[in-house]
């Protein structure tokens, strides 16, 4: 029966009573804390908020859940160096990384964990693997596309170490130097910096609030001669727009009569909260390069990507990814097989789905009156911001007040598009109090004039 405090949240009081008591010697490494459901009876509350603070401890190292046993208290100090060498940045939110919040147990590492030691063939994982994966990894692959409504067979899965190698694998495979590629007027902000790379020209068509409009996609093709389109059209970033069944027919069409490649990166897909109409990799599967990852869907760390390729096209990708290096590793691999064969990552994806939906609810509570675009399932809000602030003076703004955003030029392909906005991400603050701190920073901030328009003038 722990002494709580009578301030803040009960999750956090009851986790920092836990460490108290641990360090005081009341309790002792090995000691078995009673099943959740028994102490949120004892101390009369839900039993949500006990599996809260459950976690919370299991963050801070201060126990482990053992399936089946119970949970036992750890000695804080044998956390080893990993929390160190990975801890954010002290002082500065993150609300600019587009990633889950943290949902995970020590349990559900450790069970994964387990399935990797009791693999015979374990110390084969250290070992190079092939280019396209491993035959398990590769039906695994086939396993969370069908998720995606994406049904391919084993063959056509090129296994990659995240979504962002396997856009380079695509582009460097389709598009040769000096080529053009079409794709929203925002897109993904590393598209740039990797189409720089490969020198590719990436050229931006139109969109509305039901994707890109094919009448503009038509037009960039005749305009520039792309063989290569590129959407994002599940939970659009930055914008979270989701392209309408129509303009997906629409794309499907016009690939076909100008002989396009599709590379659809469908990363946030399996977050969305509602049916979303069908790839478009379904209406045109010759000739589109479906991407996800399980990156937004289940951890970053796990760096675990999918491609479902045309028939005989993986292959080819695989080369690509023998010339970059960029296959996935073999721990994280079984990691992931663990979780997806065991109903883990189901589990898991779900529990994240229902943490964003409750840190959106707190993001609109603090920032709806501004009107930003917000999807259901996103992971992040497009903030328009006031005309006195350029995006770029205000996200240094916001983070000389502690909160990392990402301005909305990071988003643009090409000039004058509609960019006055920041992108505000709320997956990472280890709290949904910490989220709403950093959220009413911004709401503050926004209310401000810039700097520089108070400086007096002679």
């Amino acid at each position: 029966m722990p002494a709580l405090a009578q301030d803040g949240p009960r999750y956090m009081a009851i986790a920092d009573a836990i460490a108290a008591d641990l360090a005081s010697g009341v309790l002792k490494v090995g000691d078995r804390l009673p099943p959740q459901r028994e102490l949120a009876w004892r101390l009369g509350v839900t039993l949500g908020t006990v599996t809260r603070a459950y976690q919370e401890a299991e963050r801070r190292g201060l126990l482990s859940g053992e399936v089946g046993r119970g949970s036992y208290l750890r000695d804080p100090n044998r956390r080893g160096l990993l929390p160190t060498i990975l801890a954010a940045e002290p002082g500065v939110l993150q609300l600019h990384i587009a990633a889950p919040p943290r949902v995970h147990s020590v349990s559900d590492f450790d069970a994964a964990l387990d399935g990797v030691k009791m693999n015979a063939a374990r110390l084969e994982l250290l070992d190079y693997g092939p280019s396209a994966g491993a035959p398990a990894y590769r039906q695994m692959g086939s396993v969370w596309l069908q998720k995606c409504g994406v049904k391919v067979p084993a063959e056509n899965v090129v296994v990659t170490a995240g979504a962002h190698p396997a856009l380079i694998a695509c582009l460097s495979m389709l598009a040769r130097r000096n080529s053009h590629v079409i794709t929203e007027p925002l897109s993904y902000p590393t598209i740039l910096p990797i189409c720089r790379l490969l020198g590719i020209h990436l050229h931006a068509a139109e969109m509305d609030e039901n994707g890109i409009l094919p009448d503009s996609l038509e037009a960039a093709v005749k305009a520039c001669g792309a063989q290569t389109v590129y959407l994002v059209p599940t939970i659009h970033n930055p914008t979270t727009i989701t392209m309408s069944e129509d303009r997906r027919k629409a794309v499907a069409e016009l690939a076909k009569t100008h002989d396009l490649a599709v590379v659809e990166d469908d990363i946030f897909r399996l977050l969305a909260a509602g049916p979303v109409p069908a790839p478009i990799q379904s209406l045109a599967p010759e000739r589109s390069y479906y991407i996800t990852s399980l990156s937004k869907t289940l951890a970053p760390g796990l760096r675990v990507g999918f491609i479902a390729a045309p028939p005989q096209m993986a292959e080819n990708l695989a080369v690509q990814q023998m010339i970059t290096g960029a296959r996935a590793a073999g721990v994280a691999l079984e990691m992931a097989r663990h979780w997806i064969g065991d109903g883990s990552a189901d589990r898991i994806l779900q529990d994240i789905r229902n943490e964003l939906s409750m840190r959106r609810l707190i993001a609109l509570n603090v920032l709806g009156h501004r009107k930003p675009l917000c999807a259901e399932g996103s992971m992040y809000l497009w903030l328009p911001i006031p005309e006195q602030w350029r995006p770029g003076d205000f996200a240094r703004a916001a983070e000389a007040r502690g909160v990392r955003i990402t301005p909305g030029s990071a988003f643009a392909v090409g000039r004058r598009q509609n960019d006055h906005a920041v992108r505000v991400c709320f997956g990472l603050p280890e709290s949904r109090e910490a989220l709403r701190e950093g959220l009413e920073r911004i709401e503050r901030l926004l209310g401000e004039e810039p700097p520089e328009n108070l400086r007096v003038l002679a």
